[in-house]
């Protein structure tokens, strides 16, 4: 695993736009997360819009389901990706593979909805939400949603793994250490790079 921390926001912005400059290949399929950890990259692709970006197929990895945050994140990318949405592969339509994963951390280290109580060999469905994840975002139990799995993101020829915050350090040190989380599994890749503004 290759680590970058960044010293300040934009630094941070700076190294996650490089490395998709310079990993990411004309014309591939990416996966690609939704939340406030990947918004400052993708203003950025928005005020800057670049050949590569404007030529990859852009891969939503999960949603809710059910619930009045039910389509939220398809509305995250309406909003935040508007200039590409013509590349937008809904995950209701989507295919089960890309070349390239750029991913989040999940509060109780899941990986888009691919939950803890999930096996590791989970691919794709609907999963039912943990109370972790409806504490932090703020839904009733039960809420359902879709999503892709680390079996489907451990096919990518490369993952790069975003994370800020003390929360999320917190995790990243805990699946390195008990390697029985969703994202212990995905830092195991054999071309995986996380990039934060903290040390592990």
């Amino acid at each position: 695993m290759q680590t970058l921390v960044g010293k300040d926001d934009s630094d941070w912005v700076r190294l996650a736009w490089t490395w998709i400059h310079s990993e990411v290949e004309n014309g591939q399929r990416v996966f690609v997360p939704a939340g406030g950890t990947p918004t400052p990259l993708y203003r950025r692709l928005c005020e800057e819009p670049t050949s590569l970006w404007r030529s990859l197929k852009l891969i939503q990895i999960d949603e809710i389901l059910n619930g009045p945050k039910r389509g939220i994140f398809r509305g995250f990318f309406e909003a935040e990706l508007k200039p590409f949405l013509a590349q937008m592969e809904w995950i209701g339509d989507a295919d089960r593979a890309a070349d390239v994963a750029i991913l989040g951390v999940g509060i109780n280290g899941h990986v888009a909805f691919h939950e803890p109580q999930l096996p590791r060999h989970f691919g794709s469905g609907c999963v039912r939400l943990s109370q972790e994840t409806l504490s932090y975002l703020d839904l009733k139990d039960p809420t359902w949603g879709v999503t892709y799995g680390v079996a489907a993101f451990a096919r990518a020829k490369k993952i790069l793994v975003l994370a800020q915050g003390e929360a999320k350090q917190r995790v990243l040190r805990q699946a390195l250490i008990k390697r029985d989380l969703p994202v212990s599994w995905i830092l195991e890749h054999p071309n995986v790079t996380l990039i934060s503004n903290f040390a592990l």
